[in-house]
């Protein structure tokens, strides 16, 4: 019989693998909760109205055709002496090897009330309850006869100034400067506020000063208002409390301030890195068991290299370990070890406006030609030709006609379901959380 291989998470990291091993006589099986590979770079698009969810959403059994097989369902358990998984339906499935690419959740650092109230942009589903938040809370203000109220529902808060932060503000305030005038005529443009909280002393940690400096005057120059060293301490749908700064009235924040390991890591042997992750050898292997890979988000290097949590090394990590897989299985010598190679990083900032640094040919630059290399690089990376259609539709309704692609409010049809917002009301509007994986 083939020998069988288990890939637990189809995001970058798990889909790259099943790729990597096709065609190489093993038994090779997907397991997520969702039956879709996400692209989650553009989430925040869909959370801005930019983008249909479907646009970056490709069926998982789309992708594994052929020797390549999907399981849906949820790890509730791994027994790595039986060398086996447990589904939370039952169902207990051996493997041979077994690769971890279940990525990671938002991480609120066990702040409940935050947890309980803001949103976050981890899931299709989390994406499109922001989007209808935002429209939910113009409506609410549209007929909110009392200026304070009114003003808190046009009050809108991120907290976390890195890629997704920072990407996220500036389409948001994009978003809000053509349909207010527009669709809300009631509304003032000047009640409007919108607030980046960042612990730090700049925007986009990892980057040049020189573009954090460009990101910072870009997003204020759009409007946004910028509060740096300062961190967000609680939120209880209509305040949110600051350190060392005044709270904030309002009624919407989303939370993009940090991610932490997929519970399961903390289940496994072995120590752990920064956010749970989980310390990996040279070759990506949990230490003790050569069978077992970790991947993308999850992976944490044992001598202290630079891993970072992005597609990149998502992609990379999924490759290697493919080769270390079928240098083991026949005998061959290991390949050398892992060594992350960095392609750059770039955060687009607003319309025709993005930064971007390539540090291993010393290359930092920002303006309509990062821009357009951004465009053109996350175009290509969207698995499918339809998806690719979806995206430029959308693209073209947002920037020629200027509005956005998506304003529809999607309600809960099961009141009780967390991972769905409430109705608008006058008080208080609630969000519960969505969490998936990124690898």
């Amino acid at each position: 019989m083939a020998e069988r291989v288990l890939i637990l998470g189809g995001g970058f990291a798990g889909n790259a693998a099943a790729r990597a091993l096709r065609g190489q006589g093993l038994e090779v099986t997907l397991i997520d909760q969702r039956n879709y590979h996400l692209f989650q770079p553009l989430l925040y698009q869909v959370a801005a109205g930019d983008l249909q969810a479907e646009a970056i959403a490709t069926p998982q059994r789309r992708l594994l055709r052929g020797d390549l097989h999907f399981r849906l369902g949820r790890v509730a358990r791994l027994d790595l002496s039986q060398r086996s998984i447990f589904l939370d339906d039952g169902d207990v499935l051996p493997y041979d090897y077994l690769f971890i690419a279940l990525g990671t959740v938002t991480n609120f650092f066990g702040n409940a009330a935050i947890a309980s109230h803001a949103l976050q942009l981890k899931g299709m589903e989390a994406a499109e309850a922001v989007r209808s938040r935002i429209f939910s809370a113009l409506e609410a203000a549209s007929h909110c006869t009392d200026s304070a109220e009114r003003r808190s529902w046009l009050s809108f808060v991120i907290a976390g100034g890195g890629p997704t932060g920072v990407e996220f503000c500036g389409a948001l305030l994009e978003l809000l400067r053509v349909v207010l005038p527009r669709d809300y005529p009631e509304l003032r443009l000047e009640e409007l506020q919108l607030t980046l909280v960042e612990g730090g002393a700049a925007l986009l940690p990892g980057f040049a000063a020189p573009l954090q400096a460009q990101a910072a005057g870009k997003l204020q120059k759009l409007g946004a208002q910028l509060r740096f060293h300062t961190h967000v301490l609680g939120f209880d749908g209509q305040t949110v409390q600051c350190q060392p700064d005044p709270d904030i009235p309002a009624h919407t924040v989303v939370w993009t301030a940090g991610v932490t390991a997929h519970p399961l890591a903390a289940t496994m042997p072995g120590a752990k890195g920064p956010g749970g992750r989980i310390i990996a050898d040279p070759h990506l292997r949990l230490p003790g068991h050569p069978e077992v890979f970790i991947l993308g988000d999850l992976a944490y290097g044992s001598d202290g290299a630079f891993w970072p949590q992005v597609a990149p090394f998502a992609l990379q990590s999924a490759r290697h370990a493919a080769l270390v897989l079928q240098s083991q299985r026949h005998g061959r010598p290991l390949p050398p070890p892992f060594a992350y190679r960095d392609p750059g990083s770039m955060a687009v900032l607003g319309r025709f406006d993005a930064v971007c640094q390539i540090e291993r040919w010393h290359l930092r630059w920002h303006g309509w030609s990062a821009w357009l290399l951004w465009l053109g690089l996350h175009l290509y990376r969207i698995i499918g030709t339809r998806n690719r259609l979806l995206t430029l539709l959308d693209w073209g309704t947002d920037y020629l006609r200027h509005g956005a692609a998506v304003e529809i409010i999607r309600s809960p049809t099961d009141p009780s379901d967390p991972c769905v917002h409430t109705q608008p009301s006058r008080h208080k509007m609630q969000a519960g959380n969505l969490t998936s994986s990124a690898s």
